[in-house]
This record gives structure tokens, sequence and C-alpha cells, in this order.
């Protein structure tokens, strides 16, 4: 019982670890009246949906990055806590971290396959259209 306990308490301080960045970040990010709220709404909706900027790009990368860090140290450790404890609930634990590791991945290549689609169809509209040769004949 003092094993999950303690394994229950190291999960914690993982997450938080994980999360305190991003509650900072956010409320340092935090508007300070509501004119300057207004303007930041009506700024992210003058920007089409379709065209990320990179200021979110490289954050929403930063958040995946530090999730797959995250999610593979809690596998490595709960790995290491099953075998030295021999506890059949940190074994359970470790499997649905490794779930979880495993969707999260397959969802990042979803995602990229996606990315990889809308910036194909973007290069083939911005294509310039050949025009056809002109056949020419030549009577002799």
């Amino acid at each position: 019982m003092d094993n999950l306990i303690i394994f229950v308490l190291v999960i914690a301080a993982v997450w938080g670890l994980f999360l305190l960045p991003s509650l900072i970040e956010a409320r340092r990010e935090a508007p300070l009246t509501s004119t300057k709220r207004y303007d930041q709404m009506a700024a992210r909706l003058s920007v089409p949906q379709t065209q990320a900027s990179p200021v979110n790009r490289a954050r929403a990368s930063a958040r995946r990055r530090r999730t797959l860090i995250v999610a593979g140290l809690l596998a490595a450790g709960t790995l290491a806590a099953a075998i030295i404890t021999a506890n059949v609930w940190v074994l359970v634990a470790h499997l649905v971290i490794d779930a979880f590791l495993a969707w999260y991945v397959a969802m990042l290549v979803q995602l990229r396959k996606q990315e990889h689609r809308v910036a194909l169809a973007r290069r083939v509209q911005e294509a310039p259209v050949e025009s056809t040769p002109q056949v020419r004949v030549i009577a002799g």
C-alpha cells in the first residue's frame, strides 16, 4: 500500500511539472483589461483558420514534445517500479501509460500526414498552369 501511495505521488509530481509551465505561461499572457482581450480575440478571428501562425505552431510543437517526454519517462519509471516491486497494479499502470503513449504517437503521425496533405494541396493550387503547346501545320 505504501508503494502505491508513493507511486501515485510520483506520478502527480511529474504531471505537475508538466502542467505548471503551461499554467504560468497562460497567466503571463493573460490580458490586463477587457479591451486588450477584445483586441486579442479580434486578431485571432481575423486570421483564417487554415493558416496557423509560426508562434502557435512552435507552442503546439513544444507541448507535444513535452507530452512525449513526460509519457516516455512515466512509461520507463512505471516499468522500473513494476520490476522492482513486482506489484501487479504498477504493471497495470505501466500498460495504461504504454497504451496512452501508443495512442498519442499514432495521433501525431495522423496530424503529420494531414499537414503534408494540406501542404501538397496548397502547392498544387499555387503551381502555375502550363499552357498547351500550339501545333503548327506547315504545308510544303
